[in-house]
This record gives structure tokens, sequence and C-alpha cells, in this order.
């Protein structure tokens, strides 16, 4: 009995002090005062203490147990790439069985708002087409696009393409009405307005005309000589020529001379001592010079009175054979080929500044496109189109030609953002969130009583357990101090 009383006092004080300070952790809530004197141990120490505890689990929380490199870490786990893929393949699998919509599904979500999401969209969509198109660094690259496509072999395709087109049209020139209007029409013009020009000749024809002309002549007299005596051979010219001799014999000569030798006669002597000496290979320079003087001596007349003279003997007719003369002469094959050689040399010596003048007539039309009222509408007509025929597709036949490897990018790419969000921006969200204040916030916001509650909960064996080791030590204790009397007396 003397040993059974103190374990079990000592039982009971061990047991009641440690449920008492356990009870003293939340107890009382508040402050107590008797007689405006403030009670010791009140409040309880967890109330009391209960900023510097929140304060201090929130910086526990947010520093080591929801730090961003403990998140990043939990993140990184192979599972959730495994779980990315799965997720990617179901949905694809079930959007192939899906046959709704785009339309229907916006339906589903924005009911009665449809039309004016829907118009709102497009909208957007097509000011933002023509927010970047009207944008410089787009008319820039447009410019660079415009300059690798142009230059190199695209030129020598234009080129090419000029060079038939052209050829196409010089050799269809003389069967052309409208030239052959525009050139009878251009020679009238051009003999009226030379009637009037008061100027010689010399004045008229540019120097590199007549420079060229004497050095032809020059360089080309057995040529011209030729020419001469096929045309004195001719029977018509020489019935002209010995006409023109015998009127003028008969209108110079006395009539007693004329009885003895007739016009006829004197034209043949002449016209045979003409013929003689143009035969003669040394008469080809003195028909050079005959040419050159007859030649200096028109250019030193009036330019007036040539053309005048000129408009009184060629009328519409002969005019129309000349302008056809001209056209056929320019649509002749060996002429066409040297009047292309001629336009395609010069191209080609002015190439870099043909290209720059085709550039800036295509950035001006390019500018000038741009800056219509009318390209807005266009554009919303076609994003317009492009919008209903994409909302109004199913969207299994949008994802029907999705496979494996497909499924596999995608995840692959879904997974890149994923990880490129962890790296890059998921410290910065968790620093933005403060998950230390907000653990911190939170438990300051408690009512004491329920924190009570909650921990009491939460460790409901631990605290009954340190209750009955109380009354457990408490027994030993008990225990010890008869024991102890006995051994010393």
């Amino acid at each position: 009995m003397k040993l059974i009383i103190p374990v079990m006092v000592g039982a009971v004080i061990g047991y009641v002090t440690n449920w008492l300070a356990i009870k003293m952790l939340f107890r009382p809530h508040e402050e107590k005062r008797i007689f405006g004197f403030h009670i010791p141990f009140t409040p309880g120490l967890i109330p009391k203490e209960r900023s510097r505890i929140a304060k201090s689990i929130g910086e526990t929380v947010g520093g080591y147990l929801l730090s961003p490199e403990v998140i990043m870490n939990s993140l990184k786990d192979n599972r959730i790439e495994s779980y990315i893929k799965e997720w990617v393949g179901s949905s694809i699998n079930k959007l192939k069985e899906e046959e709704r919509t785009i339309r229907d599904f916006i339906v589903m979500f924005a009911k009665e708002n449809y039309n004016s999401i829907l118009k709102g969209v497009k909208y957007k969509t097509a000011g933002y087409i023509l927010k970047e198109l009207r944008k410089e660094e787009f008319k820039q690259k447009i410019r660079e696009l415009i300059e690798r496509s142009i230059s190199g072999e695209s030129m020598e395709s234009i080129y090419t393409l000029l060079s038939s087109r052209i050829e196409l049209f010089l050799s269809e020139l003389k069967y052309s009405d409208k030239a052959q209007e525009f050139l009878i029409s251009a020679i009238g013009n051009k003999l009226n307005e030379l009637a009037q020009d008061e100027r010689i000749l010399r004045e008229i024809i540019p120097d590199n005309f007549i420079d060229s002309f004497n050095s032809f002549v020059e360089n080309n007299s057995e040529y011209i000589a030729r020419i001469l005596r096929d045309m004195l051979d001719d029977p018509m010219v020489e019935n002209r020529i010995k006409e023109s001799i015998c009127s003028l014999a008969s209108q110079n000569i006395n009539r007693l001379i004329a009885l003895f030798i007739s016009p006829e006669l004197i034209a043949d002597k002449l016209y045979g001592i003409i013929k003689d000496y143009i035969n003669k290979p040394q008469a080809n320079e003195g028909i050079v010079e005959i040419l050159k003087k007859a030649v200096d001596k028109i250019l030193d007349s009036r330019g007036d009175i040539i053309f005048t003279e000129i408009s009184s003997i060629v009328g519409e007719e002969q005019i129309s054979g000349i302008s056809k003369s001209i056209l056929a002469y320019v649509s002749s094959e060996e002429n066409l080929r040297k009047v292309l050689d001629i336009i395609f040399e010069k191209m080609e010596s002015e190439k870099p500044e043909i290209i720059k003048t085709i550039l800036n007539s295509l950035y001006a039309k390019i500018e000038e496109m741009l800056d219509k009222e009318e390209l807005q509408s266009s554009i919303y007509i076609i994003t317009d189109e492009f919008i209903e025929n994409m909302i109004n597709t199913p969207v299994s036949s949008m994802v029907h030609s999705v496979d494996e490897i497909m499924a596999e990018r995608i995840s692959g790419f879904i997974m890149d953002i994923f990880k490129y969000f962890i790296k890059a921006r998921l410290p910065y969200v968790v620093e933005l969130f403060n998950i230390s204040k907000i653990v911190e916030d939170e438990i300051n916001s408690y009512d004491v009583e329920f924190a009570e509650k909650l921990i009491v909960e939460i460790a409901d064996r631990e605290l009954k357990a340190i209750t009955w080791l109380g009354a457990l030590l408490g027994g030993i204790m008990g225990l010890l101090s008869p024991l102890l009397q006995m051994l010393y007396t």
C-alpha cells in the first residue's frame, strides 16, 4: 500500500500536468485580468505568439517546403512527360471521333453571345492582318523578296520573255493596220512641220546622220557605182533619161543644126558617154564626189522649200507606200534580229538602272495598294470566308491526318513549352505568389478555436501519448520516492 499510493499520486500529477500544459498552449484564447491585474500565462502560448508562429511557419513552408527549387524539381519528374504524351494521344483519339464543328463548340460555350464574339474575332483578325501588312518591316521583307526574285536567273527570264514578245510584235507590224495608220499620220505631220521650217537642211538634219551618210558613201563607192550602173542598164531608166536629153536638146540647139543632128542622136551619144564613164573603175571616186556635192547642195537649201516641194509631189498613196516599206523593212528577219540586238544591247548596258526602275515601280504600286481603303474590306472578306470555312469543318476531319509521329511531335512541343515555362518563368511565378506570405496570412486569418481544433485533430494521438507519458513518468517518480526512503531506513 505504501508503494501504490505514491505511484497513483505521481501518475495523476504527471497526467494532469501534461494535460494542463497542452491546454495552456491554446487556452485561454484571450488575455485575463483580475482587478485590472494581468493574470500570468494568459492568453495561451499559441494565441499569444500566433503572429510570430504564423510568420515562422510561412517562411519555413515558402523557403524550404514549397520553394521554387522544390517545385521545379518536383515538376521535372518523368511521370509528367508520360502524362502529357498519354493526354495528347487520348485527346487526339477523342477528336478523331468528334463530328461536331468548331462552330458547335463556340455556340455551346458562348450561347447567345456567339454572333457578337464571332464578328469580333473576324474584325480583330482582319485588323491585325492589315496592321501587319502596313508595317514597315513587312514592306521591307516584300522588297527583299522582290529583289531576290528579279535578279539573276529571274532577270534573264524577263529578258527572254521580252525578247520573244518584241520579236513577235515587230514581225506582225507589217500586218498591223494601226501601225500603218500611225506611220502615215506621223510622216504626214512631220512633212507639214518641216514645210514650215525656214532653216536650211543642214541645220535640221542631225550632224551625226550627215557624217554617217558621208562615211557610208566613201566606204561603199563600189557598191554605189554598181547600183548606178544597174540603174542605167534598166530600159525604163534609159528611156526616161534619153527623153529628158531630147527635150533639153530640142529647146536649146539651132534649127539649122537640128537638120543635120537630131535630138535623138544627141541623146544616144550622151547616154552612151555617160555609161562608158560610169563603167570605168576610176569613175567610182568621181561618182562619190558628185554624190557628196549634190547632197551638200541639197543640205544648203531651205527646209521649207524642199519639203514644200516634196509635199506637193508625195501624196497619200506615196506616204502609204513609204510606211509599208518601212514596216516591211523593220519586220524582215535580218533587220528584226538587228533591232532586237540593239534593244537588248542597250538593255544589258543599263541593266542596273532597269532593275532599279522596275523595283521602284513595284514598290510604288505596293505602297499604293497597301494604303488603299479597299484593302481593308478585301482582307475582311477573305478573313470572313476563311474563318467560316474553318469553323464549319468537323473537328474529326481537321485531326484525321494526325498520326502517331505527329502526336509525338505535338506532345514533344508541349513538353518543350512546359520545360521552358518551368525553367524561365516558374521561379518568377512562385515569387509572385509569395507562398510564405500566403501561409502567414492564412494562419493569421484562422480563429484560435479553429486552429486548436485543427491541430488537435491532426496530432490527437500524439497529444494523448504525451499526456499518458506524463502519467507514466509521474508514477515512476512516485515509486522512486518510497523506494529511496526504504533504502536509507
